[in-house]
């Protein structure tokens, strides 16, 4: 096994302008045969372990590779598991997948990756595995027929890739949704395995508010089922992950000098350079909140008295895009006093341009309250 001071050395030593990676890394310096064609030689195939459980380093590890690494002689598999956390496709809302209020009173973060598809929760019981190939080699039913062959072959576990690429276990159970990302001349096909989740959290972070109105991808909810309790005790992350390297290593009966074994690797930027600034962008309100679709959020707000005329409330509505407001807008106001139609329109010209927060229906109501005399004032100016 490679140590990871060797590993970023070589990896930055033989990357030339596009992130080509030469022969001599992980393998043998010998050079090919004369009497075999380099385009007819199979890839070498590598498996990468994380030893870290953040979701934001071991997405920033998956995208480091993405843009660094040339797949054209190797294919890689890298299985990493994350401590609790949502991770949200890249088209995706995270108040509408997501139930933000528990997870921030919990501690539990929301990342938003790089691929699309829909949200998925992580825990220490969730394996994730992410197949790394050149563009013209992308083949997602391989991969997850490979992962449901060890299934089958080594847990005695019935699973199936269904018409959604998910894998299925008896009456159409979920244990792993799938998503990719393609690019020019690489591309990457990641899935989580549900082996020994917490259920009841998992069902409880992902309980976003459905109310909101969006355009954005939505996620498709399914009953899911935990592989632990198919397979019983010998079903575990660890035995998991080992027959998943293994079998992809082998499974094509390759020359020996063509699998280079496990490489447990750190995803820091020490050891790949790059890495952190990645790292930090995924942290990134501007990312995390700023990349959300444009959508549109009503809520009824309290009047006060002095506002209420023949209704003690008002449909208010609040329009974002990429996590600004856009615009605010009284729905009713056909129906309402003049008064509050102006105080609405001064307050969404107040809040356009402000970043979207969930409070945004307590900071209307607020202002909607400021005493009548002020609202004069006000109008006069």
């Amino acid at each position: 096994m490679l140590s990871l001071k060797k590993l970023s050395t070589n990896l930055l030593r033989n990357c030339g302008p596009l992130g080509a990676v030469s022969t001599s890394l992980y393998g043998s310096t010998s050079q090919p045969s004369p009497s075999r064609p380099r385009a007819t030689e199979p890839p070498k195939r590598v498996v990468f372990i994380s030893q870290s459980t953040d979701v934001f380093s071991n997405l920033a590890f998956e995208d480091w590779l993405y843009k660094n690494w040339s797949f054209e002689k190797r294919s890689i598999l890298f299985l990493w598991r994350n401590s609790p956390c949502v991770v949200i496709g890249r088209h995706q809302n995270p108040l509408v997948e997501a139930n933000i209020p528990y997870l921030e009173s919990a501690g539990v973060p929301v990342a938003r990756r790089g691929s699309g598809g829909g949200a998925v929760y992580h825990d220490h019981g969730n394996l994730n595995c992410t197949f790394f190939t050149a563009r013209e080699r992308y083949d997602r039913r391989q991969n997850l027929e490979l992962i449901c062959n060890v299934l089958n072959h080594d847990f005695g576990i019935q699973a199936r890739a269904n018409s959604r690429d998910d894998i299925v276990v008896g009456h159409d159970n979920k244990v792993s949704g799938t998503a990719a990302k393609l690019g020019r001349t690489s591309a990457y096909h990641h899935c989580t395995l549900l082996v020994r989740t917490d259920r009841q959290q998992l069902r409880l972070a992902l309980q976003g508010d459905k109310t909101i109105q969006i355009k954005a991808t939505h996620s498709v909810s399914s009953p899911v089922a935990n592989l632990g309790d198919i397979g019983g005790k010998d079903m575990t992350v660890e035995k998991l992950l080992a027959s998943l390297g293994r079998t992809y290593l082998t499974e094509q009966e390759q020359d020996p000098r063509l699998a280079n074994g496990f490489t447990l690797v750190n995803p820091t930027d020490d050891w790949f350079p790059g890495l952190g600034k990645i790292e930090a962008d995924l942290r990134s309100g501007e990312w995390i909140e700023g990349k959300t679709p444009r959508f549109t959020i009503r809520r009824s707000v309290s009047l006060p008295p002095c506002l209420a005329g023949t209704s003690a409330s008002a449909n208010i509505t609040v329009q974002a895009y990429h996590g600004v407001v856009e615009e605010v807008r009284l729905e009713d106001g056909l129906m309402a006093c003049e008064e509050l139609t102006d105080l609405v329109l001064d307050i969404s010209t107040s809040l356009k341009g402000t970043p979207y927060t969930p409070g945004i229906f307590c900071d209307i109501s607020n202002r909607l309250r400021v005493p009548q005399p002020l609202h004069t004032q006000r109008s006069f100016l």
